[in-house]
């Protein structure tokens, strides 16, 4: 028998010339990352020194918009290259329920995420600068109903939030006083310096211009602010204003505000891009 007949043909092939992974190693480094976001849980959010913390993944999307919206099922909602930002079901927040999850997350730092944190309506509102008739109890109690409604993912690349915005909780109606608690995992995408302490004087001056306040917010979340088209903003802000040029409008009467306020220098230019730059003895935001 000819012996180069009877061998089994085994294929070989060809090296890609990268390096096999060494499965010690892979695991060594996932006990490590694993490591790293328990401590990361563990800790909580941060307390910067001035304003309040919240995620950059937030700031630089539609979820807290300019337009309300009403979700029945799971849909993709505007945000920044490298960043997907899902809205599964419920009412998607404003820049007023932005006002009451920042205050939520300034206590969750403070007291501790997966904890209770108990408040009074009173102090609450007064806290996010908000009157504190009959209107505004009643406000407050909505605005904190759709954020514990609304259910949402969010992914930065490495790591994803899913769960509601605020866990859970409850409220004394005849003291209207609350108790809720705030998800652990929110911490995740704190991670990395991610993250945004923004100026709360100067958002308390632009309430009334939610526009404006969504532009303060995603621009305090850069350093060194890209140059923006108009039509890319209509879209990240969640504008429900379907002529460009009538938000074109909007956005001029917002960036007036906003340089107003802040001292930035904003201005549209001959490309319809936006331009943003901030003074340096001006900036008082801390961005991640």
């Amino acid at each position: 028998m000819d012996n180069a007949t009877s061998q089994i043909p085994i294929p070989f092939h060809e090296s890609s010339g990268e390096p096999i992974p060494d499965p010690g190693i892979a695991k060594a480094m996932d006990r490590i990352r694993e490591s790293l976001e328990r401590k990361a849980i563990a800790a909580g959010l941060p307390v910067p020194s001035n304003g309040k913390p919240l995620p950059n993944d937030v700031l630089r999307s539609a979820l807290f918009g300019v337009s309300e919206k009403v979700f029945r099922r799971e849909e993709k909602i505007a945000s920044v290259e490298g960043l997907d930002v899902y809205m599964v079901r419920g009412y998607r927040p404003t820049q007023a329920h932005l006002d009451v999850w920042e205050q939520c997350l300034d206590l969750a730092a403070k007291h501790g995420t997966g904890k209770q944190i108990r408040f009074s309506a009173y102090s609450f509102l007064k806290a996010i600068g908000r009157n504190t008739g009959k209107s505004d109890y009643e406000w407050l109690k909505e605005a904190i109903n759709d954020l514990a409604s609304c259910l949402v993912r969010i992914s930065n690349g490495r790591y994803s939030y899913f769960g509601t915005l605020i866990q859970d909780g409850f409220r004394d109606e005849e003291t209207n006083e609350y108790v809720i608690k705030i998800n652990e995992a929110l911490a995740l995408l704190f991670m990395g310096g991610r993250w945004t302490a923004l100026d709360g004087e100067q958002r308390q001056m632009l309430r009334k211009h939610p526009l404006a306040q969504w532009l303060h917010a995603f621009y305090s979340t850069h350093a060194d602010p890209y140059a923006y088209k108009v039509a890319t903003l209509k879209e990240l802000c969640g504008s429900d204003t379907e002529e460009l040029w009538k938000f074109r409008q909007m956005l001029r009467r917002a960036l007036e505000k906003l340089a107003e306020t802040t001292g930035w220098e904003c201005s549209i230019d001959d490309e319809d891009k936006v331009i943003v730059r901030k003074s340096k003895n001006r900036a008082k935001s801390l961005s991640g």
